[in-house]
């Protein structure tokens, strides 16, 4: 592609990652543009993007908000698209031609659930000074802002500090949780996007196969068990930890049924009606998650007991654009 033409798409990537972010309404969707550049035209390209989207945000609105843009939501995605382009050449059966191996797609979302775990740990760590910690502080953040405060207590009819406390831990727990699936869900659309440009230097990735280890739920047993003996921040925090490992089972719970639903008749609109309801309807997601838990033990898709998913791979012949090759 004629560089002029590849600078102008990244322009117009950065101003309209810009434009989604300071929209709020569309701010969810702000790392599309970067995550369609960056598996669409490579890292180096992202970084480009990204550092854009930074300096845009900055001038038009403020340094810090932009420097907070650029952590929470283009860096992680930054590091989920330099893991997601990595690949290894293997060879086929005949040995005559090469196919690359990419980065596993159930790796992806750990790594994204991973970070959230750990940025999630230090700031309840940073706040373990103030009394009652972060939870603590959120409330007292809510229960000063007027404008805030009357808006709960208009729509949840709450008028005591205690009730708001409830909503206010409810929505923090709830908020960090969607966070590692704004920064996946960004990168699946970018994946879609590119896909449907065929420019994706990475190929669809199979989620009918998609597999958790094993691990994922011990980690889950000892957080929720966790958070039911302790009390205080700690439980809190182990609390939205529990809430982070099954954002990972409701998305194997999304790969299971669109794997069963794909002989049934109007299974487009079915599917569009469990999306539908997942937008209007928060409590959706716990039957979803738990049919992702459940199927550790019961392999609703008949899956052989192979351990991990099989790799996304390129047909043979074709090189991937990404040079840097994984041989982990």
């Amino acid at each position: 592609m004629p560089q002029p033409i590849l600078t102008l798409r990244l322009l117009i990537a950065a101003l309209g990652g810009f434009l989604l972010f300071a929209s709020l309404i569309a701010l969810p969707f702000a790392g599309l543009p970067l995550a369609y550049i960056g598996l669409s035209f490579g890292l180096a390209q992202a970084m480009i993007t990204a550092a854009l989207t930074v300096s845009l945000t900055a001038i038009f609105l403020t340094p810090s908000v932009a420097v907070t843009f650029g952590v929470v939501i283009l860096l992680p995605i930054l590091f989920l698209i330099r893991q997601a382009l990595l690949s290894r050449r293997i060879h086929s059966d005949d040995d005559t031609d090469d196919i690359y191996e990419f980065y596993p797609l159930h790796r992806l979302i750990l790594w994204g659930l991973g970070i959230t775990a750990a940025a999630t740990i230090l700031l309840y760590l940073g706040a373990a000074g103030q009394e009652g910690g972060l939870p603590e502080l959120f409330l007292k953040t809510i229960w000063e802002a007027p404008e805030i405060r009357d808006a709960l207590q208009q729509v949840y009819n709450l008028s005591e500090r205690n009730e708001i406390k409830a909503i206010a831990n409810l929505m923090l727990v709830a908020g960090i949780a969607s966070w590692p699936l704004i920064v996946l869900g960004n990168l699946q659309l970018g994946q879609a996007l590119a896909v449907y440009s065929k420019r994706n230097l990475r190929p669809a990735p199979n989620y009918e196969h998609l597999r958790l280890p094993d691990r994922l739920a011990v980690v889950l047993l000892v957080c929720m068990l966790g958070g039911l003996l302790t009390d205080g921040w700690l439980s809190h925090l182990l609390t939205v930890l529990t809430s982070i490992c099954m954002v990972a089972y409701f998305l194997l719970g999304l790969a299971i049924i669109h794997a069963i639903s794909r002989d049934w008749n109007a299974r487009g609109f079915i599917l569009a009606g469990l999306y539908f309801l997942l937008l209007v309807s928060a409590w959706v997601i716990i039957p979803v998650s738990l049919l992702g838990l459940l199927d550790t033990r019961l392999n609703f898709r008949h899956l052989p007991d192979s351990g991990e998913m099989p790799p996304d791979k390129k047909p043979p012949n074709k090189k991937p654009p990404n040079k840097n090759e994984n041989e982990e």
